[in-house]
């Protein structure tokens, strides 16, 4: 009776043993795998890379999702979106403040057009220049015929 209990406790023991062993096989490549693409990914996030960062980080939560690099990778992706968005933000402000400039300068040089339309004409006279003195023609040379 002893030796079936030893030899079913050996039994679960290397049970437990083997299914512990095929999940560090099986996991511990996917780890270092995912650990890899996180490096690179956060060197390209350094670089200003994002669209390259994004990639490896979208791969990461993608393929290898039960592992610390992929929740690592998700707040990563989230971070970035929100670098994105606030970005996108200041741009549009920028934008906004340049257009409302832009609006401003047309308005003015509306009006500009405006007062110029309804200006009276303004009457311009002409008057003629003093006419230039006469020059004396310059006297007539002699010419002497020969005879022949």
């Amino acid at each position: 009776m002893r030796v079936r209990t030893l030899l079913w406790f050996t039994a679960i023991v290397s049970s437990i043993l083997g299914a512990l062993i095929v999940y560090l096989v099986l996991s511990v490549p996917n780890d270092l795998r995912a650990d890899a693409l996180m490096k690179e990914a956060r060197k390209d996030i350094t670089a200003g890379n994002s669209s390259k960062a994004r990639d490896s980080l979208t791969k990461i939560v993608q393929q290898y999702p039960r592992t610390d690099a992929a929740a690592a990778a998700t707040v990563a992706l989230v971070s970035l979106a929100n670098k994105e968005h606030e970005d996108l933000a200041r741009s549009v402000s920028a934008l906004r403040k340049q257009h409302d400039e832009q609006a401003k300068l047309i308005t003015d040089l509306q009006k500009n057009v405006t007062d110029i339309r309804n200006a009276p004409p303004k009457v311009v006279t002409v008057t003629a220049p003093p006419p230039a003195p006469k020059k004396k023609a310059p006297p007539k040379k002699s010419v002497r015929r020969r005879r022949r």
